[in-house]
């Protein structure tokens, strides 16, 4: 299954360094789930010449916001546009997921909660087809880094999961769009530098709680897998 991931972004190669940047992550947590990953240079440009080049996308996460004046920004929404129109399947991580959201007919803008970061854990409200499972599943964790979150749904999306901090955590939009909050390509290593960078713009009480809830990840597993796996069954639908 061949997927195109418009990458916008990339991990600073100090803190990449011996964890590798996200052209490796991506593949290490999609590829066993059967996706294969051509990248493109989303943020650098390079989109694709139309939405049919790959059997689905996968817009990934950033440090910028949706609302940012950027042209790379507006070129991958007109993209999105594009993909909508031929209702190519699009899934989005984190800016991802707001950036569907927001080109789509949504809300983004920075959470009154603050920063959303480590493993947080969200209640599953509706179970996609590609989600289902015996027994069912009614929540699931994920490590988080973001303080932009989508506000308002686009119209037609259904909430798929939400938590008292994020209420949109996950949506979809008919069976062509599913979008998450989350990072299933973050590894618990990456998420602990990257905490540990932001601690003056996270502040002492958030970066130190966020540490904390990785030390809880032996006794309760992130779920990044099972999301990859609810990725490929979306992407074979």
């Amino acid at each position: 299954m061949r997927i195109g991931l418009l990458l916008c972004d990339h991990i600073d190669p100090h803190i990449a360094d011996g964890i590798g940047d996200y052209t490796e992550l991506y593949p290490a947590v999609f590829s066993p789930a059967g996706i294969d990953l051509r990248i493109y240079e989303a943020a650098a440009g390079e989109l694709p010449d139309s939405a049919s080049e790959c059997e689905g996308w996968i817009l990934s996460g950033s440090r910028k916001s949706t609302y940012d004046d950027l042209p790379w920004i507006s070129d991958l929404s007109e993209f999105i546009l594009s993909a909508e129109k031929d209702r190519a399947p699009q899934m989005g991580i984190c800016f991802g997921h707001q950036l569907i959201a927001s080109t789509l007919g949504g809300e983004v803008a920075k959470s009154s909660a603050g920063w959303g970061v480590g493993v947080k854990t969200f209640d599953v409200v509706a179970t996609a087809p590609w989600m289902q499972a015996e027994p069912e599943i009614t929540e699931f964790r994920m490590l988080m880094s973001h303080q932009d979150q989508v506000l308002r749904l686009p119209p037609g999306a259904e909430l798929l999961a939400t938590s008292h901090y994020c209420p949109v955590a996950a949506y979809r939009v008919a069976d062509h769009v599913f979008c998450v909050q989350g990072h299933p390509e973050f590894v618990p290593e990456l998420s602990e530098r990257l905490i540990t960078a932001r601690r003056p713009a996270l502040g002492d009480q958030v970066a130190d709680a966020a540490l904390l809830s990785l030390q809880d990840l032996p006794q309760h597993p992130l779920n990044h897998q099972l999301v990859a796996e609810w990725t490929a069954r979306f992407f074979q639908r």
